[in-house]
């Protein structure tokens, strides 16, 4: 099998519901592999006590609510997770890293990506990435 633990990235776009599929198509067809499905808060560089942060961190709490329910037929062989940092590229690479994983699949582009182009998000992670990453279109 070339892969035994995938992160997934998922922030609720179009494109990472299709890294979502890519992934419960994967789990059917290697039933002994894992998946760590992770959607990222992206923390501002400074606080900005505004109650910004308030409102980001409850769309992610939504956010990760529906992932779970997406990925429930997955049973014990998924976990949801959410990574925070300023950096999604660089949370994401870690979070694989951390969780012990040898493969990312995320979407092509996020929230606000421009169509057709693949996003900075997944541009930074294919290019800094020391594990393999499957861009879902």
């Amino acid at each position: 099998m070339w892969f035994s633990k995938a992160l997934v990235a998922y922030d609720g776009s179009e494109p990472s519901k299709r890294a979502i599929e890519a992934a419960l198509d994967m789990a059917q067809h290697h039933p002994e592999a894992k998946f760590v499905f992770a959607h990222v808060l992206k923390l501002p560089p400074v606080r900005s006590g505004t109650g910004v942060e308030a409102m980001f961190a409850e769309d992610a709490q939504n956010t990760l609510a529906d992932l779970q329910r997406l990925v429930e037929p997955l049973g014990e062989r998924a976990e949801t997770r959410m990574l925070r940092g300023t950096s999604p590229a660089d949370v994401l690479i870690r979070g694989a890293q951390d969780e012990g994983c040898d493969l990312i699949i995320m979407g092509s582009r996020g929230r606000g990506g421009v169509a057709g182009y693949l996003g900075s998000v997944s541009y930074a992670v294919v290019q800094e990435s020391p594990i393999n990453v499957l861009v879902a279109k």
